[in-house]
């Protein structure tokens, strides 16, 4: 037993350490119309590092752009130029999002027109953990003692299970998380273990007490002013409707319409 203690006690230091961010920006958009597209991911701080990605949107269909790179330590800007290929009266949107990347960040409530559905998902590589996908922690060097990388990125045991042979289930008297939180069980670099939470979808905190916020947009519409009509303004503030992709439904206010824009003839 005491060669399990000293394997385990070595392997800890290699099982998880604090390393550079390393995660992605995933964006998926659904709509009712056949749309042309750019999004352009760039930096608040830094113009200099921005990334474009050209897409097609179908009808009813989800389109993904995945594992597009970003610094956990910017701010991003997310900037959606459509063009939509079904009406003529309206040229273009301009559809844009700031926020600060982190690992289980909500989309937006609500989208408007052209889309009924766009997700952000902020996601880390491969045996990466924590909000800004900064923890590493090797689940194959875990497994060899018995253990298994917990959703906290620290050495543990099975959900509802502690102990260093894992054989103890957590009693709902230590288990501390609200909001539908689970308890888990983290060994430290001194095998001293923690009943740790792993929050749901929306929530974050030591207890799972605090509610992750949702990423607002602002929508900008250029319209062909020969073409343009009472008609079109009222279908676009009547255009608001609940983000179909959305993680956690959450009362809320209306989106609003910013700024409608009229280009030149």
């Amino acid at each position: 037993m005491n060669h399990y203690y000293s394997l385990l006690f070595g392997i800890l230091f290699l099982v998880f350490s604090q390393v550079k961010c390393t995660g992605y920006l995933e964006v998926s958009f659904k709509s009712d119309f056949n749309l042309k597209s750019v999004l352009n991911v760039s930096s608040l701080n830094n113009s200099s590092n921005s990334r474009l990605v050209p897409f097609l949107v179908s009808p009813n269909k989800t389109e993904k752009l995945a594992k597009i790179p970003i610094d956990f330590n910017e701010t991003v800007i997310l900037t959606v130029f459509v063009i939509n290929q079904d009406r003529l009266d309206i040229d273009n949107a301009t559809i844009t999002a700031t926020f600060t990347p982190r690992r289980g960040i909500l989309s937006p409530l609500t989208v408007m027109y052209p889309f009924t559905g766009i997700k952000i998902n902020i996601g880390c590589d491969t045996q990466y953990y924590g909000d800004q996908c900064n923890v590493f922690c090797c689940s194959e060097t875990a497994s060899r003692v018995g253990k298994e990388c917990n959703s906290l990125g620290q050495l543990g045991c099975p959900v509802g299970k502690k102990g260093l042979d894992c054989k103890q289930s957590i009693s709902k008297k230590w288990c501390k998380c609200k909001n539908k939180g689970s308890c888990i069980s983290s060994f430290g670099k001194n095998l001293h273990e923690r009943i740790q939470c792993s929050c749901p979808i929306g929530f974050t905190g030591i207890q799972c007490e605090k509610e992750v916020p949702s990423v607002e947009m602002m929508s900008v519409y250029g319209v062909d002013p020969k073409k343009f009509e009472i008609g079109t303004a009222k279908m676009l503030y009547e255009s608001v409707v609940d983000n179909e992709m959305v993680e956690v439904a959450r009362p809320h206010s209306s989106h609003l319409l910013h700024n409608l824009k009229i280009n030149d003839a």
